[in-house]
């Protein structure tokens, strides 16, 4: 391990202190601490879940681990505590981690293509007027929600959006897509867990505009007709556990 890059969102003091603390420690045996435009071995996320993913991001276009120290409120993703990091900086001298490969989920638009390492969200922009979405899999109609919003998770992520939204729990081990209605108008919906290579197209109707997210970051509008294919990603993310 020679380079770890460290993402702190820095809206946080108890974070600022936490990150100090690990620059100092690292440097004492002789790991360096770069930015996310330099070359690194493993990012470090000091924050939240949302931090998390955030650096899962640098994380997976570098092809390099991820991990955490949780000064959020969940700290689902993020494993470590502030308690944690003289046990973690001798990990890291010593080479006694594990590593834990999850599958992420990879979205394409006509305008733009992303990894989710949670969720894609495809979600009403006019708040007061819900949308009709149309899901296809492996280019056959399952079913069409007017509805809120569509999640199609990976198994990460049924813990989180797709959680709250009626979706079941899946072991983050299992390869799965998590479809997950929100709010929808009908009496008979039910989330519906797909194999790994299944492929989902979505198609909004009626002539209103979704917003499609990516681990809660917006990437594009889509108007009424453009298919959005969601499917299982390529590679995986990859986070390091003691």
């Amino acid at each position: 391990m020679k380079n770890v890059c460290i993402i702190n969102r820095g809206d946080r003091d108890d974070a600022s202190e936490i990150e100090e603390r690990l620059r100092r420690s690292l440097r004492d045996v002789g790991i360096g601490v770069v930015g996310p435009d330099d070359d690194f071995d493993l990012v470090v996320a000091i924050g939240g879940d949302g931090t998390v993913l955030l650096a899962a991001s640098f994380a997976l276009a570098a092809g390099v681990p991820v991990c955490g120290f949780n000064v959020g409120r969940v700290g689902y993703l993020a494993e470590f505590t502030p308690n944690d990091l003289p046990e973690f900086v001798e990990a890291l001298t010593r080479a006694s981690y594990s590593l834990a490969e999850h599958s992420v989920v990879e979205v394409s638009t006509r305008s733009a293509t992303a990894v989710a390492v949670n969720d894609v969200v495809v979600e009403k922009v006019i708040s007061q007027r819900i949308i009709e979405v149309a899901v296809e899999v492996n280019g056959r109609p399952l079913a069409s929600y007017r509805t809120d919003g569509i999640i199609v998770a990976s198994p990460l992520g049924s813990t989180a959006y797709s959680l709250s939204a009626g979706g079941p729990v899946v072991d983050p081990s299992v390869d799965a897509l998590i479809v997950t209605p929100v709010a929808p108008h009908s009496l008979l919906t039910r989330p519906v867990v797909l194999a790994p290579d299944a492929v989902v197209q979505l198609t909004v109707a009626v002539d209103r505009p979704a917003r499609v997210n990516v681990d809660g970051r917006e990437l594009c509008i889509v108007e009424p007709g453009q298919p959005i294919v969601i499917r299982k990603g390529d590679t995986n993310v990859v986070f390091l556990t003691l």
